[in-house]
């Protein structure tokens, strides 16, 4: 990747992302693991942009750590109108990062080290307002549904209510005060109403630890897993979530589908999540921004996906075979 693709790339997502304005103060922040070239690309284009923006390297951080952030670091992410953050450290549920939420920060973040090609191709070569649309669709489709229902050749059968829930669109923008967002984007979300979740899960894609060598099952009541069986990757994501301590890690805090056409199974997590037709389900902490009952009061998150299930919605098939119902599409 040149530096003049990562420039482009910079001033799409400053302007079509973040709504960076003359005079804002932004902050890059980026850790020990990002492409140099990239983080100055973008404080390039903050400069361009007459934004008063800095660049912040930290020290990169495992996803395990639970540390609060330096006061150096918490401080420059709440004096920021908007933070670029370009870091495999995650930063966006530290307790400073929320409170700087709530006095209206905003927030996008990548991780570009590994997928290069897909966080340039997923913002670049991606009809946006098309996309944008799709999810508006669905989210007006959602937010009237009595009964979702979730099943896959694998044997996934899992059915709840998201009437009255908003969605997040899940485009990557973050343009209103206290907003935060990943991109690329192009995964509606939305918290399904807790105690309608019911039923079998089969995950055949990935955890947040990794793909899945085999697919493995868990079960959910009311909301919350009662079981996880299977081999080695049940094992291992059932012990990362009882290491956080927190029985609210395993509470349903999501149900996403991905809507990206640029995006291609089997690269990352991040970009499964974007793949049209792919589902996943959050557990943990939950953006306060999809209202739901889990909360913020829980650090853990983990994350699943399910290569091609079939989405049902009030008896209409949504999404099957990884396509979407034609009245969606326009």
């Amino acid at each position: 990747m040149t530096r003049f693709q990562w420039g482009e790339w910079a001033e799409v997502v400053l302007r079509d992302l973040l709504d960076i304005k003359p005079g804002e103060e932004l902050l890059v922040l980026a850790d020990t693991w990002t492409d140099p070239m990239i983080a100055d690309a973008c404080l390039q284009a903050g400069i361009n942009a007459q934004a008063n923006a800095q660049l912040l390297v930290i020290a990169r951080r495992d996803e395990s750590d639970r540390r609060e952030l330096s006061r150096s670091t918490a401080g420059a992410i709440a004096g920021a109108d908007a933070v670029l953050g370009l870091c495999e450290t995650s930063f966006t549920r530290k307790p400073s990062t929320l409170q700087a939420l709530e006095k209206g920060t905003r927030i996008t973040s990548a991780v570009p080290r590994g997928d290069e090609a897909w966080t340039l191709e997923g913002v670049l070569a991606v009809d946006f307002p098309k996309m944008l649309r799709l999810g508006e669709r669905i989210s007006a489709l959602w937010q009237q549904t009595e009964l979702c229902r979730v099943t896959s050749i694998h044997g996934t059968d899992v059915s709840f209510s998201l009437k009255g829930r908003p969605v997040d669109i899940g485009e990557g923008q973050s343009i209103k005060p206290g907003e935060v967002d990943f991109f690329p984007g192009g995964t509606p979300s939305i918290a399904p109403i807790e105690h309608t979740i019911n039923g079998t899960v089969v995950v055949d894609s990935a955890t947040t630890l990794s793909p899945v060598s085999e697919p493995f099952i868990f079960r959910l009541e009311n909301g919350v897993i009662t079981s996880i069986e299977g081999g080695a990757d049940a094992d291992a994501w059932r012990a990362s979530l009882e290491s956080s301590g927190e029985p609210k890690a395993f509470h349903l805090c999501h149900f996403n589908v991905g809507i990206n056409p640029r995006a291609r199974m089997g690269v990352s997590l991040g970009q499964d999540e974007m793949v049209i037709g792919v589902v996943t389900f959050g557990f943990g902490h939950q953006d306060g921004i999809l209202e739901g009952t889990v909360g913020q009061d829980v650090i853990m998150h983990s994350d699943v996906t399910l290569q091609s299930p079939t989405i049902e919605v009030d008896g209409l098939i949504m999404c099957e075979n990884n396509k979407f119902h034609p009245d969606l599409l326009g």
